[in-house]
């Protein structure tokens, strides 16, 4: 085997690993399009740029058929990309989407690192005191109606606290704020376009469907929602 042909079954096994395992990241952490407000299309570039293309260079350097440390030459590279590799999925592990918290007029995607992860404990419902593995769990808060936790929640948010969006205390089903959401919502049209293939993917006309706000720290979109429930549909930049 020449050296050229290596590096480049190298570079086919590296592009179907690594790629295959960025796909199944991101259809099972941003569905309905969230990925436009995750902020990781850097992270993944990098780690695809560096894991796939340092791997095959190097053995296109180092490779020389029956060379004497050939094997101990690809067993170092194999280490250091499955190394960067490791490196780049912990950094998306920490930074993975676990809420889509909803609120009377918008949506705000959460991620791991922007929750303090003793706060969940004292989250309402057993599945939200942890943090999801497997995309985002739909949430809702409110500002309590009840006068003692509206001033409790003040209070926190005056001493400096996390506030309630970021304060699983303070979470509750997304059938709370539904109607709010419907009543806020807003209609589809010139002076806010959607793209045909964002309105296609929800599976209803322009005409069926409203969009609200949603914002994360990377950045903020526009909500389709099913103007009957509420339910969030798909993310439209």
């Amino acid at each position: 085997m020449t050296r050229w042909k290596a590096a480049a079954t190298h570079l086919a096994i590296s592009i179907l690993v690594i790629g295959g395992l960025a796909l199944a990241i991101y259809l099972l952490w941003y569905p309905m399009g969230l990925y436009h407000l995750a902020g990781q299309d850097r992270i993944v570039l990098v780690m695809l740029g560096i894991d796939i293309a340092a791997g095959p260079l190097l053995t296109l350097v180092v490779y020389k058929a029956g060379k004497k440390t050939l094997k101990f030459d690809l067993t170092v590279i194999a280490l250091c990309q499955a190394a960067l590799l490791a490196w780049g999925l912990h950094t998306l592990w920490q930074t993975r989407p676990v809420f889509l918290l909803a609120t009377p007029d918008r949506f705000t995607l959460l991620f791991a690192n922007d929750i303090d992860p003793r706060l969940l404990a004292d989250a309402p419902k057993p599945e939200w005191r942890r943090f999801s593995w497997t995309g985002p769990q739909l949430v809702a808060t409110a500002m309590p109606t009840d006068p003692d936790r509206r001033r409790e929640a003040m209070d926190q948010l005056m001493s400096g606290g996390a506030g309630i969006e970021r304060t699983p205390q303070w979470y509750v089903e997304f059938e709370h704020v539904a109607q709010d959401i419907i009543r806020n919502s807003r209609r589809i049209n010139a002076d806010a376009p959607v793209a045909a293939a964002d309105i296609k993917s929800t599976g209803h006309d322009a005409a069926h469907l409203r969009w609200l706000p949603i914002g994360s720290r990377f950045g903020d979109a526009r909500m389709l929602i099913d103007p009957t429930t509420g339910q969030p549909l798909r993310v439209a930049r």
